[in-house]
């Protein structure tokens, strides 16, 4: 049996904002108390939207889960919350006893580094993708440098124990500055993206509307396409700052009755979103180890993605996915015909894609390894 351990977890972003950070860290804290009898508090920021406050504290997994909210209430992009999430966290992890502190990137880098040196205790980094090797697609703001600079010190300048990479590729990356790094991949919820739907015609983007998304290429393929499939829809789930801007390409191209902009959706409607889709696009020009990647394939849809790093390791071409070159509409616009034209052969990268999933992608397994690397430290 587990020795049980207690693990405080630092994580920036929580509901109401969507992404794949909030996502891993939740699931990882439940496998690690449902099968290894771990405790573990998660710190992460109360968030206002919209004019509504998120501060509620959440318990999953009979107690052993614990998400704290700590205040300012800000929105997520305000600077005051921001800066305050770097601090407010270290009084709390000083006044617990913990047996790893674990942060999750970025700006839990801070505490995370800050209460392992005044508190002795081993401390763990997950870097959930960069673009300090790409170089492209992340920040477009006047501060992009400056916000680069920032990130390669929370990745590389700060002394953690251990550091882990969701992808192999940043690996060799994150040696030049740390002795301790392992790849450890994201993980996907089996059961709740096994559901029965009928597939269609329709093309499916899933995700965040931010600049290394690249959903624009997507746009520009999908309307080369719609004379030739016209049951065909584009449907794009997410929210992000890019949105006006592709509501107005598609407008530009003459193509809104052909493309649906399905906003934020309910946790409980995604599964539904992959099993009826003809096909999963990602055409992102960097990832870490993308969740949707893998919700895709274990609701056993075809995908279609960029051969980018965090992307191209995973995906084994013409066997579990379609890879196309990044920022290529023209080679996108050939892909998706490909596809919809052939539904029993990208039908076969679905069913190999679950069977891979099944097999090396459940979060059971992400646990076991993460709880033997803190078995390692302490």
């Amino acid at each position: 049996m587990s020795e049980s351990l207690r693990i405080a977890m630092l994580q920036d972003d929580w509901w109401p904002r969507t992404g794949g950070g909030p996502v891993h860290v939740k699931e990882l804290a439940i496998a690690l108390a449902k099968h290894h009898a771990c405790t573990v508090d998660i710190y992460t920021r109360a968030l206002s939207q919209h004019g509504e406050a998120y501060t509620d504290t959440e318990r999953y997994q009979s107690g052993q889960v614990t998400v704290n909210r700590i205040r300012p209430c800000t929105d997520y992009w305000n600077p005051v919350g921001r800066i305050s999430s770097m601090v407010t966290p270290i009084p709390k992890l000083l006044r617990e006893e913990y047996d790893v502190i674990h942060g999750h990137t970025f700006l839990p880098a801070v505490p995370t580094r800050a209460s392992g040196f005044l508190s002795g205790v081993p401390t763990v980094f997950t870097v959930h993708g960069t673009a300090l090797t790409s170089g492209v697609g992340r920040d477009e703001s006047a501060l992009a440098g400056v916000k680069r600079w920032i990130e390669k010190q929370f990745v590389l300048g700060f002394d953690y124990d251990t550091v882990i990479s969701v992808n192999h590729d940043h690996v060799d990356l994150l040696e030049t500055g740390h002795d301790d790094v392992r790849a450890i991949p994201n993980g996907v919820d089996l059961d709740r993206f096994d559901v029965a739907a009928d597939r269609t015609q329709d093309v499916l983007f899933l995700g965040r509307l931010a600049p290394k998304k690249r959903v624009t290429d997507l746009i520009a393929a999908f309307a080369n396409l719609v004379d030739e499939f016209p049951d065909s829809t584009l449907r794009i789930v997410g929210t992000g700052p890019k949105r006006e801007e592709l509501e107005t390409q598609v407008e530009e191209l003459g193509i809104p009755s052909h493309v649906s902009f399905e906003g934020r959706v309910s946790d409980e409607s995604i599964p539904r979103f992959y099993a009826s889709a003809g096909v999963f696009v990602l055409p992102s020009v960097w990832e870490g180890h993308p969740l949707t990647l893998l919700e895709a394939w274990a609701a056993s849809s075809p995908v279609i993605a960029s051969s980018v790093e965090g992307i191209e390791e995973f995906v084994d071409h013409d066997e579990t996915g379609y890879l196309v070159p990044p920022e290529s509409p023209e080679e996108l616009t050939n892909a998706i015909r490909h596809v919809l034209k052939n539904p029993d052969r990208a039908q076969e990268w679905g069913k190999n894609a679950r069977e891979l999933v099944e097999n090396q992608y459940s979060w059971e397994g992400v646990a076991d390894r993460t709880y033997n690397l803190y078995r390692d430290l302490v």
